[in-house]
């Protein structure tokens, strides 16, 4: 996940989640006004809860500004949003190339379907090679994400809300702290 700021009057700045040192994380929970387990601020930065979105941005902003103080970085709420990173951008594409195997309407339409990830991406063109790349088939389908009969329409996993969904690739792969070994 990336958290974008767009200050007014400023450059737009771009924070990755996935760079969280421990000592950061352990910094953001305890900005936190209501106090919350490492879990539960993934999970509301997907929700695009304003305070974590601050804490998270403000802690990652103090690498380039270590003076920088909690009081002094308040946001419009409107000026800070969680976008895709590329690797969530790409597994968001391996379940959707498995649910167009079975699409039977038109390139257009199918193209229109998949369009809200644009939106959703920090990087719109990353995104849009990847739409390009679904429609001409050349985005293997991911093993888990073959389409099961009672839902064969690839409209589901198309919509506009793939980072929050609690299946979608964002969630599942944010929050999952097992180990296989």
């Amino acid at each position: 996940m990336i958290i974008v700021h767009t200050p007014a009057g400023g450059p737009v700045e771009q924070h990755d989640f996935r760079s969280v040192r421990t000592a950061e994380a352990s910094r953001i929970t305890s900005l936190l006004t209501e106090k919350a387990s490492w879990q539960e601020v993934k999970q509301q930065l997907s929700d695009e809860h304003p305070d974590v979105m601050r804490c998270v941005a403000f802690v990652l902003k103090c690498r380039a500004e270590p003076e920088l103080r909690m009081a002094d970085f308040d946001p419009v709420v409107e000026e800070l949003a969680v976008r895709l990173d590329h690797r969530e951008v790409e597994e968001w594409a391996e379940v959707a190339a498995g649910l167009i195997v079975t699409y039977k309407g038109p390139p257009e339409r199918l193209a229109a379907e998949l369009s809200p990830i644009l939106d959703q991406a920090a990087d719109a063109d990353h995104a849009r090679g990847v739409i390009d790349r679904l429609m001409a088939g050349k985005f293997p389908p991911a093993p888990e994400a073959t389409p099961d009969s009672s839902n064969p329409t690839p409209e589901a996993s198309t919509s506009s809300e793939p980072s929050i969904s609690g299946s979608s690739p964002t969630s599942s792969t944010s929050t999952d702290d097992s180990s296989t070994s």
